[in-house]
């Protein structure tokens, strides 16, 4: 599969010979973690290059908006400091500065400031939080609240990546360390195992997680989880905590093991089943001339269209709301993202929907573009 899927291409030609590696996913019966044995930490440096914003969404704004307020409230961050770990183009952070006030600083290789839109109580570093010679002054950067969103299931080593957040946790605190808060959200392993989100295999994620094996992670690294709940109709997990004091209570009960296990065990014909399907689903739609579009730029847009080995006489085009990627080419297959308003220039018969959770928005929108399309949802 692609090395990146979140990384779009000036032209088709550059697209084709993007780099790929294997994914090759493995399951620990100690932990939880799943976690992908072949992963070459080496061929993953970040850059701008790298977009993956999701907050063009309307729905997807909705969530982060309601988030950031729900954390605001819960933490009484009114007025405080924040350090979001991955903060992409400071999209969640702005959220924070305009209903909090809060103080936040981000930090992401990724970043680039032609993106950036944000007011002054919003910094961003171009860099990766709490490494090389950097690592002390990070720290001592004051925080009430440390959040790191979609990041943590890309680190190789999760737990040492945790210890130095934990580390860092000590000396960031603007008051009593017990008291300052991490806040972690991260994809979710069972819903891609049970409702079969095969598409969200990706090789950006080296590690997958379950609400159990997550709050396992977390307490191995000296926290103590006060909540982890699944978000964002089941595909997020979040995880809220504080330092902990003192070692955890022994519990050697794995009593979630064994159903998650089994979930694995059956993944590999499940995602096959479900291959062949839309293999053959799209051999129809080709062999009756349909003329279709699929919608959703983003990883498992392009995880379908390369697990699927789609050519551009099949799907021609990718659709996206997000601008960043308009005219730029899908790596591994590539066809060409466009923007909605492009579409009735040649209308689309078929249009294939990524993720379930825009379905309602992007039938609305295609209403309001007066196309009339069959909307299938992979």
């Amino acid at each position: 599969m692609p090395v990146f899927c979140n990384v779009l291409w000036p032209t088709r030609e550059a697209a084709l010979a993007a780099p790929c590696a294997r994914i090759s996913l493995v399951f620990c019966r100690e932990c939880g973690l799943i976690h992908n044995a072949a992963f070459d930490p080496a061929l993953t440096e970040y850059s701008p290059a790298y977009e993956n914003s999701l907050h063009f969404s309307p729905r997807f704004q909705q969530y982060a908006m309601e988030l950031a307020k729900r954390l605001i409230e819960r933490h009484n961050l009114n007025g405080k400091n924040v350090v979001e770990i991955g903060c992409g183009q400071g999209d969640f952070l702005a959220l924070l500065a305009e209903y909090g006030a809060c103080r936040c600083v981000g930090f992401d290789p990724s970043f680039d400031e032609a993106n950036a839109e944000y007011d002054e109580n919003v910094t961003i570093r171009r860099e990766y939080y709490g490494v090389g010679r950097d690592a002390e002054q990070h720290a001592a950067m004051p925080a009430d609240l440390i959040c790191c969103r979609h990041v943590l299931e890309h680190i190789p080593n999760p737990l040492a990546f945790l210890q130095g957040v934990r580390r860092a946790a000590d000396g960031a605190s603007a008051g009593d360390r017990s008291e300052m808060m991490v806040f972690f959200e991260v994809p979710n392993a069972i819903f891609t195992l049970r409702d079969l989100a095969v598409w969200d295999v990706i090789y950006e994620h080296c590690s997958y997680f379950t609400p159990v094996s997550l709050g396992e992670l977390f307490e191995r690294a000296g926290f103590e989880p006060l909540t982890i709940s699944e978000e964002y109709e089941g595909q997020f997990i979040v995880i809220e905590a504080r330092i902990r004091k003192g070692e955890p209570e022994p519990d050697d009960e794995v009593k979630f093991l064994p159903d998650v296990a089994t979930l694995c065990a059956n993944f590999s014909s499940a995602y096959r089943s479900k291959a062949d399907y839309w293999a053959d689903r799209l051999e129809t739609l080709r062999a009756e001339n349909s003329h279709t579009a699929l919608w959703g730029a983003g990883s498992k847009g392009v995880t379908f269209l390369n697990a699927l080995h789609v050519t551009h006489d099949t799907v021609a085009a990718v659709v996206d709301i997000n601008p960043r990627k308009t005219g730029r080419f899908i790596p591994g297959t590539g066809q060409e993202v466009i923007s909605p308003e492009f579409l009735p220039l040649d209308p689309p018969d078929t249009v294939i929907v990524m993720n379930p959770v825009y379905e309602e928005e992007i039938r609305s929108m295609l209403a309001e573009l007066c196309i009339k399309a069959q909307v299938l949802i992979a």
